[in-house]
């Protein structure tokens, strides 16, 4: 089954601690999948306290560290998932180490309330995780722990329970973190700015899936922070998912968002302001300009507001090939009459081998619209 694109994990049985709950067995159902530069497309498998797996790794000890969390219902396999987007992405940047977090057995649906009790279980099996890294000789300064919706939480948990142990990780990104069970009134511990030296969060569907919240140094709103993000009902229409419209499109912007920001950093600037009582709105003006994303700097402070356009390149800033920032307004994509929609592939074939930017032409065909 898919949701705005991206396949969904079922079981039968939930994972955890209930009666009718499989036992979780944390070394088999909580993979770190390392990727670097060496094998950008075939995962090794990292385990904790396993010294000669990470000597036989590509793992780099001079290399930053991205450490990503994918959502409920997600795995981090499949060309569709965000997670192999997100290791793409920082690949395609540079000399990362990537390990992404396969976390699918505990998570999977219908069990969503099961999945939010094992978060402090896969929260502390993380954070043993990169303790064990950092006794080994890694610095923690170099590690990036970034999570998508209940991701987001876990991230935050583990955070949590590595200062219990001496240890503050840099930095925590957190994309749209979950709302369900994580409401104002519950007892279940969320995502704080403690948890990290700098924490950042995207919001793109607070009130349904996400928290809208500010549970960060810097929290980013773009389009308001809410539903529906904009193209998001064109795209699950035309695609035949109008479940897709309410449930998962403005939810999965974030880390579309955060994967063009590593892509294009600039991509994304941000106004900090107040916000008045329609939410999303600024009352006071700007107050000076950030940037969302890969490149936000750990200074900010506050709650920051953008506009995105409605297909990709989401990001209104673009950098081209020579440097400059191009503004990217919102494009009425048209073909010229009488124009077939073959003939438009063809001439963006054209262009690309020209040597065209990838980035200024990475709208898709399907978002062109007939004339």
């Amino acid at each position: 089954m898919l949701i705005t694109g991206s396949p969904i994990f079922y079981s039968a049985a939930p994972r955890g601690s209930c009666s009718s709950c499989c036992a979780i067995r944390e070394s088999e159902d909580i993979k770190f999948l390392l990727y670097t530069r060496k094998n950008r497309n075939a995962a090794q498998l990292l385990q904790l306290s396993d010294d000669a797996r990470l000597a036989r790794s590509n793992f780099n000890f001079n290399y930053p560290l991205a450490i990503y969390l994918h959502g409920f219902s997600e795995s981090a396999s499949g060309d569709q998932q965000s997670s192999q987007q997100m290791k793409d992405a920082f690949l395609h940047r540079g000399n990362y180490n990537v390990i992404l977090v396969d976390w699918s057995a505990m998570v999977s649906v219908p069990w969503y309330s099961n999945a939010v009790e094992n978060l402090p279980v896969a929260a502390r099996y993380l954070a043993r995780f990169l303790r064990y890294l950092v006794s080994k000789g890694y610095a923690v300064k170099h590690i990036h722990l970034i999570g998508f919706s209940l991701g987001a939480e876990v991230a935050g948990f583990a955070g949590k329970q590595l200062q219990e142990w001496g240890i503050k990780l840099t930095r925590i990104t957190a994309l749209d973190p979950a709302l369900p069970l994580f409401e104002g009134n519950s007892s279940n511990r969320r995502l704080g700015p403690t948890d990290a030296r700098f924490v950042d969060v995207i919001h793109t569907d607070g009130g349904i899936l996400g928290n809208p919240t500010a549970m960060g140094h810097a929290d980013f709103y773009p389009n308001g922070g809410r539903p529906l993000q904009p193209g998001c009902a064109r795209q699950e229409i035309a695609n035949n998912r109008w479940l897709g419209i309410i449930i998962g499109c403005s939810h999965q912007r974030a880390w579309e968002y955060f994967v063009e920001s590593i892509r294009q950093p600039l991509a994304f600037a941000a106004e900090r302001c107040e916000p008045s009582q329609n939410f999303g709105i600024c009352r006071n003006g700007n107050k000076g300009v950030a940037h969302m994303g890969y490149a936000a700097d750990p200074r900010l402070r506050g709650k920051f507001y953008l506009e995105t356009n409605d297909a990709k390149p989401f990001g209104r800033h673009i950098q081209s090939s020579s440097g400059s920032i191009i503004p990217q307004l919102p494009i009425s994509y048209k073909m010229p009459k009488n124009a077939t929609r073959e003939s438009a592939q063809l001439r963006l074939k054209e262009r690309q081998e020209l040597g065209d930017d990838n980035n200024t032409l990475s709208n898709k065909i399907d978002n062109i619209a007939l004339a």
